[in-house]
């Protein structure tokens, strides 16, 4: 097993050696409603689709050898803060902001997970799989490599739940691709905020992904209220 290192996000050990671990016991269901954030597509002249796995090998928890990967947030703040807190100043610095261009060029979309378990990025199972809490804010590439390593343990797990690193208060989810869930089915029922981000009631244990109507982050209900709660201004 490679050493842990402050400072530096240790590499995870051979498949066969992380295959030995007994990964089932340190996963939990997510079921639930969660946020997706999503961008403008200048080529449709509208959003982005809402449902998409990523291999790009850009992202944390997306290496290119994977089925792919959707990451979703608990809270509309929580998936502000992971696209735009990086640029995001100190309170009273003028980049602590959003556009209102950018407000009408981002999108929100509720997606109902059903019932499938995720490793548990939290508390002791870092330690337990033979790292620390370097793999949620240290180096993509060698994430990227732990999170190969979770895909294919014969646990079978879904994905990954785990603390941003922007508020350590927030949870995110990285959903590894299972074919059974496409097509995502449209569920008009899952609108902001009447559905409940983090419910449960109404997500069927199992079945298809489904997403409701993609809201406008301006026209978002709870956009005021994140705004506030994050201290960050409108500009022109």
């Amino acid at each position: 097993m490679p050493p842990k290192t402050p400072g530096k996000l240790n590499p995870p050990p051979p498949q066969a050696e992380f295959d030995a671990l007994p990964l089932e016991r340190m996963c939990r269901s997510a079921r639930g409603i969660y946020h997706r954030l999503h961008s403008l597509d200048p080529a449709a002249a509208g959003p982005r689709p809402p449902i998409y796995f990523g291999r790009r090998g850009a992202s944390r928890f997306d290496p290119a050898a994977g089925p792919g990967t959707l990451y979703l947030g608990g809270s509309l703040e929580g998936v502000l803060m992971e696209i735009f807190d990086d640029r995001w100043g100190p309170l009273g610095h003028p980049s602590r902001s959003l556009t209102r261009i950018e407000l009408r060029q981002w999108w929100v979309t509720l997606v109902a997970v059903p019932e499938i378990q995720v490793f548990e990025a939290d508390r002791l199972n870092l330690s337990k799989i033979g790292t620390d809490n370097q793999l949620l804010s240290g180096d993509h590439a060698t994430a990227r490599e732990w999170a190969g390593r979770i895909m294919r343990h014969p646990a079978g797990v879904g994905g990954i739940r785990y603390r941003s690193r922007h508020d350590a208060g927030q949870y995110n989810l990285a959903l590894f691709l299972h074919r059974e869930w496409l097509p995502a089915r449209n569920d008009p029922t899952l609108c902001s905020p009447a559905a409940g981000a983090g419910a449960v009631s109404g997500v069927p244990a199992g079945g298809k992904l489904r997403h409701g109507p993609a809201l406008r982050l301006a026209d978002h209900p709870g956009l005021g209220p994140a705004l506030t709660a994050l201290e960050i201004a409108i500009l022109p």
